[in-house]
């Protein structure tokens, strides 16, 4: 990578930095392929998971850094599920809850508190009741 620098007196910036594609990006510190490293291994691993396994692979970073650069991960795109499993549970006493899952990923997709069956008939379209 090439510095250059700018001759010219009443220039405020004095060096400039060339960028290369894929190698550089403006005002990183990693390179493009080690952030997607890291981004890989937070998703996974999460914070302190993650640091540990950086660390055997001679990336020191703290699990905090993990985490920040998790949280700058989009999220996937959202997809409606074609077929949804539906679970209630006991946590204790009388506190019940509902779990939606998407039954083709096997993803959670929300938790009702209670287990009334009248919130979820609003969910299933008119064609498809019995």
């Amino acid at each position: 990578m090439r510095r250059m620098y700018c001759e010219n007196p009443a220039c405020a910036k004095k060096t400039f930095a060339e960028q290369v594609p894929g190698l550089t990006v403006r005002y990183q510190r990693r390179t493009p392929q080690l952030q997607r490293l890291v981004e890989d291994i937070g998703v996974m691993l999460a914070g302190r998971g993650g640091s540990r396994m950086l660390r055997t692979l001679n990336i020191r970073l703290s699990r905090c850094t993990v985490l920040s650069q998790l949280m700058r991960v989009s999220l996937p795109p959202l997809i409606t599920p074609r077929v949804l499993g539906v679970d209630d549970f006991a946590l204790y006493g009388d506190a019940y809850g509902t779990l939606l899952v998407d039954a083709t990923t096997r993803l959670p997709l929300t938790l009702w508190e209670g287990r009334d069956a009248e919130r979820l008939g609003r969910l299933a379209p008119r064609a498809s009741r019995c």
